[in-house]
């Protein structure tokens, strides 16, 4: 034998966890005992046949040979060639007679190779299209089931029927792959498995990958001795011969010890495909030794072929009107947030919507960082650190789990009693999330046995051991919640767009609303302000009292104050709309200008020692009073953020075609993340500080358009506890 497979079987090497998983169940190497598999090449030659052939069929032709008159029958030789012939390939049924009786001859090829299959046909089988007849009653009975398990139970009463099997079981795959019992018919003396639970594990990835492309699988006699192909080497590949769509094909013996632990003589199985996946199986058992005849088998593919179609479309309907039921609730909260300028409020003012939506016991809702919970659902501080985790470890824009402490650890103390989350990430700019949560759902599962696969130690080692017994195994499964399923995800996806274009249509509502406003501020204030400083210098130059002294700074300190902030208004107004600043570039004296400044500031707050070192730049074609407004905007930036006592320092000189202005202050370094966002309008950096509590962050912002309108560049360095800003302007060569 060169297929090392059979011969590693053949030598009764220990089946152990690789193979088990791994197994290459599809090139065995051999066949079941109760028919004869022979192989031809494309020109007819025979290329192998099972080690029973001859004595099934009489006298065959040498390996590498052809058909002649004394070979098999006239009429099984125009098949075998017929086949050949066919281009296509498809799988072959017909019924052959001959010298030792009916043969149900299948042929189908395999990588080039063709691929016949002789199964004898019982004496007392009836004709094909009797079985044929009886499944087309039992289809029209099977059709008038509403339900997905009414017609389950029914499919499995009419396969009993029409088969003789003495249990005969359907069964549908989980989220989990595991597999449930949902229908069965069963010979009286049987115990019931209705309801049982088997692990994923009892159908192997491979095996399940087989159950897809040949939807049906018969082992006569569990007991069999697999019989050798000789040689089992497809030659046109040089590899085992693939047996993926032999009815014939020789059983894992993993599979075959399994049914021996369940006290199975003989077994059937139909698959339930829907769309490329394998929803479900039809299992049927035998207590002892069973050969289904191959018509019979047909009439039962066919069957659950149409069961297969009859779950889908029950499945589809189901579906359908879920997603309709799931739009209505989408809309109605679209409608909920839309033109509302907080949607954090707006959804939790009625979230009983948003919760039916995921069938959760919980949820919540985050916007930068302003959180909003409802139903059973963690505290905002759970909330704000799942958004922390989400945020350092997951890209995707949709999050789900099913057993939290499992799969997060870390967030089972945060997030309390809490075993199910699903979060959609809907405006990651301003950590936009919306969160379902559900409970731990307690289960009794049933399990067909111990679902722990176990090994057993002999002479050859460790070896893999199906389960022994089959006696109902119960655990209470915790720790979980139900799964989301995959509609529900669809649904949440769908959700994550509507709410990322509400946030984004509201976003800009809010900015056009913003941009107006602050703009007609700007320009409605500035002439009654206006005269409110005139009021206080003509208070100032009049009076000579004291009191009215100090009324009178008063009145001009604030008046100047809201004098800067209206002109920062109006700069962020033109900054927004995309208008620019106006750079009006004339002549001026950058050291004068400077000196002008720093006196205005030492004389408005003596406290604060200011040191200047400026060279002699001559004249300069800048925007004096955006310039102005640059030093300002950093000497007002060092006293409220610079350390209380210690100076700060204006450096100015001129090199060639670049004029270099620098501000520095002793202080405690800007953490990287601050920096990064350091030059951004309304940042949330720019709140909590207790020297400037009304700062919106524009100061800094501004001063970088400005630079940036002048064609320079402004950077910031933290060093030995020094801050400094420094600012390049290109101004040409000097003169």
């Amino acid at each position: 034998m060169s297929n090392p497979y059979y011969q590693n079987e053949r030598r009764k090497r220990p089946v152990d966890l690789s193979n088990c998983d791994q197994e290459p169940i599809h090139i065995p190497g051999s066949i079941q005992a109760h028919g004869v598999l022979l192989t031809f090449a494309p020109d007819g030659a025979l290329a192998g046949c099972s080690r029973n052939a001859t004595d099934l069929l009489g006298p065959l032709p040498g390996i590498g040979q052809a058909l002649d008159e004394g070979h098999l029958t006239a009429e099984a030789r125009a098949a075998i060639r017929a086949a050949l012939d066919d281009r296509h390939g498809y799988i072959d049924s017909r019924l052959l007679m001959l010298a030792s009786g009916p043969f149900d001859v299948v042929t189908h090829k395999s990588e080039g190779m063709l691929i016949a299959e002789f199964e004898k046909r019982p004496t007392d089988a009836l004709a094909l299209d009797s079985f044929a007849l009886t499944a087309h009653q039992a289809i029209q009975r099977i059709q008038r089931q509403q339900g997905v398990e009414d017609l389950l139970t029914l499919a499995v009463d009419e396969i009993a029927r029409i088969t003789g099997f003495d249990r005969v079981m359907a069964y549908r795959f989980l989220h989990d792959d595991s597999g449930e019992v949902i229908a069965e018919h069963k010979r009286a003396d049987l115990e019931p498995f209705l309801g049982q639970r088997y692990p994923a594990s009892d159908i192997p990835a491979q095996a399940r990958r087989l159950y897809v492309i040949n939807p049906i699988r018969l082992i006569a006699d569990v007991g069999y001795h697999p019989v050798p192909i000789e040689p089992d080497i497809n030659p046109l590949t040089g590899r085992p011969l693939d047996l993926s769509h032999s009815n014939l094909r020789s059983v894992s013996p993993v599979h075959i010890e399994y049914l021996s632990n369940m006290g199975v003589g003989a077994s059937m199985s139909l698959s339930i495909v829907i769309g490329d996946r394998l929803w479900g199986l039809i299992a049927c058992h035998h207590m002892t030794p069973h050969l289904v005849p191959h018509a019979v088998r047909m009439s039962c593919q066919l069957l659950s072929q149409f069961v297969s179609t009859l779950v889908e479309r029950n499945l589809n309907g189901e579906r359908a009107r879920f997603l309709e039921h799931s739009a209505a609730l989408r809309r109605e909260i679209v409608a909920q947030v839309t033109d509302r300028e907080d949607i954090v409020l707006a959804l939790g003012a009625d979230y009983h919507g948003f919760l039916r939506l995921m069938s959760s016991h919980g949820g919540a809702i985050s916007l930068d960082r302003k959180t909003q919970t409802f139903g059973k659902a963690p505290s905002r501080e759970g909330v704000n650190a799942l958004i922390n985790w989400l945020n350092e470890n997951e890209s995707a824009d949709i999050f789900h789990t099913s057993s939290l402490g499992a799969d997060v650890p870390d967030l089972k103390a945060a997030l309390g009693d809490v075993c199910g989350v699903l979060a959609i990430r809907f405006y990651r700019e301003q950590n936009g999330y919306a969160f379902w949560f559900r409970s731990e759902q307690v289960e009794d599962v049933r399990w067909g046995g111990n679902p722990e696969k176990k090994y057993t130690i002999g002479p050859l080692g460790p070896r893999l051991t199906p389960r022994g017994s089959f006696a109902v195994w119960k655990e209470t499964v915790r720790g979980k919640s139900l799964p989301w399923d995959k509609t529900l995800l669809e649904v949440a996806v769908q959700l994550r767009l509507d709410l990322q274009e509400v946030a984004l249509s509201n976003e800009n509502m809010v900015k056009r609303a913003r941009e107006t406003l602050l703009a007609t501020l700007g320009h409605d204030l500035r002439d009654p302000l206006q005269a409110i400083m005139m009021a206080a210098r003509m208070i100032e130059v009049r009076e000579h009292s004291p009191s009215s002294s100090n009324l009178s700074k008063r009145i001009s300190s604030s008046s100047s104050r809201m004098h800067r902030l209206i002109s920062q208004v109006l700069d962020i107004s033109r900054l927004q709309s995309g208008l620019g600043l106006d750079i009006q570039r004339r002549s001026i004296d950058v050291r004068k200008m400077i000196g002008e400044i720093v006196n205005e500031a030492r004389m408005a707050y003596p406290d604060n020692e200011i040191l200047l070192e400026a060279e002699d730049c001559g004249e300069i074609e800048l925007d004096s009073d955006r310039v102005s407004q640059v030093i300002s905007n950093l000497l007002s930036n060092t006293r409220h953020h610079g350390e209380i006592g210690k100076p700060c320092t204006i450096i100015a000189f001129r090199r060639d075609d670049l004029l270099t202005i620098s501000v520095s202050n002793h202080g405690a370094p800007i953490p990287l993340q601050v920096r990064n966002n350091l030059f951004k309008p309304y940042k949330k950096e720019s709140l909590g500080n207790e020297r400037n509590s009304r700062g919106l962050g524009l100061g800094l912002y501004i001063v970088s358009e400005i630079v940036n309108g002048h064609g320079g560049q402004i950077a910031v360095d933290c060093e030995n506890g020094i801050i400094t800003f420094t600012v390049t302007l290109p101004v040409g060569p000097a003169a």
